[in-house]
């Protein structure tokens, strides 16, 4: 073997190596399922929204997290319900596992799905999929304001541990309308021979300002009334990112 040749095996083999290191840490861009193939639809977000107000001076910031009394899954069923109907698919609801609620921290907040499910949260995944004879599911959890899960598009300007859905609030000389933040991860997992993988992934920080907002007359204590003004307008975001989701399934009739 001549030194050209050798050199032209090696740049081969490095991108061999290179291509299955990206396929390893991506996750598959598609889920393909047969027609009247059954979708389970999961909810691990909990039904509260985070106040943070950004003050200019560090020390007059503040975070206040609110109960709200929405319905979060039935919110995401009804999202995803009838374009589910609409491509010959059975969406199922379901709860999520005792395990799986346990292993919430590590499977969304501390987990980077940039790179595909944590080895230790697939299995919870495929049992539960098994239990109710489904053969996807999609789930909403909570999210960060960090690189984890924002990557380069992380709001630098806010913690990176605010998670979930977000108000969020600052001061100046003529204030804006608050900033709604959508902290959440949307997931496909697509499951193959008994085995869990995600198959798409949406996440969209960039938020959306709180149309029709009036100062409350205490702004640490934002009445609930006025809070469940939000409910559509996440349910609006939440909207946008099973859109980008459904686009990712792909049905064989």
């Amino acid at each position: 073997m001549n030194r050209c040749t050798f050199m032209v095996l090696l740049a081969v083999t490095a991108i061999g190596k290179a291509c299955l290191s990206a396929a390893a840490a991506e996750p598959n861009a598609m889920a393909q399922l047969p027609a009247g193939a059954r979708v389970g639809v999961v909810n691990l977000l909990d039904g509260e929204v985070t106040h943070f107000h950004a003050a200019a001076h560090l020390e007059n910031s503040y975070l206040k997290t609110y109960p709200v009394s929405w319905p979060v899954g039935t919110m995401l069923l009804t999202t995803v319900r009838a374009p589910l109907t609409q491509r010959g698919l059975v969406a199922v609801p379901l709860a999520a596992s005792d395990a799986l609620v346990r292993a919430r921290e590590r499977c969304f907040l501390n987990a980077s799905l940039q790179r595909g499910l944590p080895k230790e949260c697939a299995p919870l995944y495929a049992q539960l999929a098994a239990a109710a004879h489904v053969d996807a599911l999609i789930v909403l959890g909570p999210g960060r304001n960090d690189a984890a899960h924002s990557g380069s598009a992380r709001r630098r300007e806010l913690p990176d541990y605010l998670r979930g859905w977000c108000v969020v609030t600052g001061e100046g000389a003529a204030p804006a309308p608050p900033q709604l933040l959508a902290l959440s991860e949307l997931l496909l997992i697509a499951i193959d021979s008994g085995s869990a993988r995600l198959a798409d992934r949406e996440w969209d920080a960039s938020g959306q300002p709180w149309s029709g907002y009036r100062a409350p007359p205490d702004l640490k204590a934002i009445p609930a009334a006025q809070l469940d003004e939000l409910q559509p307008l996440y349910a609006a975001m939440l909207q946008h990112q099973a859109d980008g989701l459904l686009q990712r399934l792909q049905v064989s009739h």
